[in-house]
């Protein structure tokens, strides 16, 4: 009997063997717990403005409704532009770890010892508080402009990683990749000596790509933890970097909140039981279908019963809501400079796009660089945004229904001249043709926008 209760307590019930309490904590790294994060810069259902300067007060107002201080809040910046001074003082100011997705979405080729670079890290280490710093994350995936070469991609996260070692001893470097594909992960590995955290980005979608042929709810967000965590957590804490779940699929056309009721339930409770190398967990809380970028709603505050669900969750203990640190060991001396904008980064929602929570669940073209009610004083300076897979033979960019440009090329994108405009109210779309025998179409949404006088 006692044979097989001990088989029971081995192999009935998840179960990781310890990391073990001999290991040395990484950077900023809890003995015991989890912190929890999030990022709310873009939920629609927050009153408080979209602004950096409003970030402390969306902080508060989100906290309100969790019932719970958070540990971590994270933005998304694009390299070559400036560190976000005002938005990182506003977390701080709150309590909460500033964690920041710094995105080459120009490419490595922009990536290299310089000015520019140094003094980000110096404009870093100024804010005297640890910050996560998850450089070029889901290099894994197709979808972003620095996969498909893995040595380059590890030669300019040593740079990263070292600089900031140099400049800004504040910050701890994490590696994200996607959690598919899979096996394209160690390719990207830069190593133990360059990275502080390993993380991964999880979503739980209702089905793939927007197509409700390709379903996905029979997943299991576990299963894709815990590649990551079996490879890595003997060496390295694990960050979920971005958590989320579908609460509406627009592919199938469906509201799936007792799906996002019970993949938040799973996961969160799993990790508490079963993954102790598993210290920070932050829930992307966007409705991507409302803000105009993708198919899937995963705010859980759009809906009483997921935001009862989340306030369940993080409510016991195990669930830091600070990351404790001391900050005279932060007082060094910094060298002056500020950041100089390199002209090449994107910030706001274009530093989203190309994130696998938008890049990686198109079912159509989407127009980017012009939204709904804009007023336009300017030329438009728009590009496309497709689907994985299609493969076009050509881009048609249409105001009011006539075509204004053709493209065939990559990265898709145009420059429209202000004086083609009158003054007034005009929709704008792309038409998509595709590389098959039968020339499909594919049409964006369309973008109503004004002309100013």
């Amino acid at each position: 009997m006692i044979f097989i209760s001990l088989l029971f307590l081995l192999f009935g019930a998840e179960h990781h063997i310890a990391w073990g309490a001999a290991s040395t904590l990484a950077k900023f790294e809890p003995k015991d717990g989890c912190y929890i994060g999030a990022f709310i810069e873009r939920d629609l259902t927050l009153k408080s403005l979209i602004h950096e300067e409003d970030s402390g007060q969306r902080i508060s107002e989100f906290e309100n409704l969790t019932k719970k201080k958070h540990a971590s809040y994270f933005t998304y910046v694009g390299y070559g532009q400036a560190f976000p001074a005002a938005w990182v003082t506003k977390v701080k100011e709150r309590g909460a770890a500033p964690h920041i997705a710094f995105e080459p979405n120009g490419g490595l080729d922009m990536v290299y010892d310089s000015e520019y670079l140094r003094n980000w890290a110096r404009d870093a280490a100024r804010a005297r508080c640890p910050i996560f710093l998850r450089w070029a994350s889901e290099m894994n995936g197709p979808w972003t402009n620095y996969s498909r070469n893995p040595a380059l991609y590890i030669e300019k996260f040593r740079l990263i990683a070292s600089i900031m070692k140099e400049e800004a001893p504040n910050v701890a470097m994490v590696w994200t990749p996607f959690a598919e594909p899979r096996d394209q992960i160690p390719l990207y590995y830069p190593g133990d000596d360059y990275v502080d955290w390993v993380g991964v980005n999880i979503y739980s979608v209702y089905v793939h790509n927007g197509d409700p042929l390709q379903p996905a709810y029979q997943e299991d967000p576990i299963e894709f933890l815990r590649y990551v965590y079996n490879t890595y957590a003997d060496r390295k804490p694990i960050h979920i970097s971005e958590f989320a779940a579908t609460l509406y699929c627009r592919g199938s056309q469906k509201e799936t909140v007792d799906f996002a009721i019970q993949k938040i339930t799973r996961f969160y409770t799993t990790v508490h039981e079963a993954f102790p190398r598993v210290k920070s967990i932050n829930y992307f809380c966007l409705d991507t279908i409302n803000a105009g970028l993708a198919n899937n709603n995963y705010s859980f505050l759009t809906d009483g019963r997921a935001l009862a669900t989340y306030r369940k969750m993080i409510a016991d203990n195990y669930f830091l809501d600070k990351v404790d640190y001391d900050p005279k060991q932060f007082s060094q001396w910094i060298k002056p400079g500020t950041t100089v904008v390199a002209g090449a980064g994107q910030n706001g929602d274009d530093s989203i796009l190309g994130i696998g929570a938008v890049a990686a669940n198109l079912d159509k073209p989407m127009l980017r660089g012009l939204h709904n009610g804009d007023i336009i004083h300017d030329d438009l300076n728009l590009r496309a945004q497709l689907p994985l897979g299609l493969q076009p033979q050509g881009i048609m960019w249409q105001v009011d229904g006539q075509t204004m440009a053709l493209t065939n090329t990559p990265p898709y994108r145009v420059s429209i001249e202000r004086g083609r405009l009158a003054a007034g109210h005009h929709t704008a779309r792309v038409i998509v043709i595709n590389h098959d025998a039968d020339r499909t179409q594919f049409e964006s949404p369309e973008v109503s926008f004004e002309v100013a006088q």
